[in-house]
């Protein structure tokens, strides 16, 4: 049974999945979401200090359910790329929800960060000097971000195994 918060959280997400649809995210009031999620103003001020908050920490806790693959091989990535899509397919009603707010930004951010972490992993075994090292783990991770939110976007008509291997593909080469 979920908590008063996870109930908090939910109804409010519930509340701005149905306002994006009818008006932009930066029109929208916490008097009106929490009108619409039927919570009072104190409690999202209990939890929240606005609604751009509302997204972040929650996308942040989704981001941190992600596995980390602190000691791959590199014939590990593959897999690794896999599960990775696997979980963004399974939390794609937040995501779609987070494109809806025109929130990419916040997306990108959080996604790019989890890469570099596998990037840099990776790129141990690559023979660049440490400043290359940077723009080339940056390079890769905000690609990976673009592709993902890029396939949100477009109704991810493909699999998340079609982009792990598209991905894993663009990665190693």
């Amino acid at each position: 049974m979920p908590t008063a918060s996870e109930q908090t959280r939910e109804y409010l997400l519930g509340a701005l999945d149905r306002l994006l649809k009818q008006k932009n995210f930066m029109d929208i009031t916490v008097s009106e979401l929490t009108r619409v999620a039927g919570v009072s103003r104190m409690t999202f001020y209990r939890h929240y200090g606005n609604i751009y908050e509302l997204l972040n920490i929650n996308l942040k806790q989704i981001m941190a359910e992600l596995p980390t693959y602190d000691k791959l091989t590199t014939d590990e990535y593959e897999s690794a790329i896999a599960n990775y899509m696997n979980f963004f397919s399974a939390h794609s009603d937040f995501i779609k929800l987070i494109l809806r707010a025109k929130q990419q930004n916040l997306l990108r951010e959080n996604i790019t960060t989890v890469m570099r972490s596998l990037m840099t992993v990776k790129s141990n075994s690559l023979p660049f000097k440490e400043r290359d090292l940077k723009y080339y783990v940056s390079y890769h991770a905000n690609g990976f971000a673009s592709v993902i939110i890029d396939w949100f976007s477009n109704g991810q008509v493909e699999t998340p195994e079609e982009m792990a291997a598209f991905l894993y593909k663009n990665i190693t080469t």
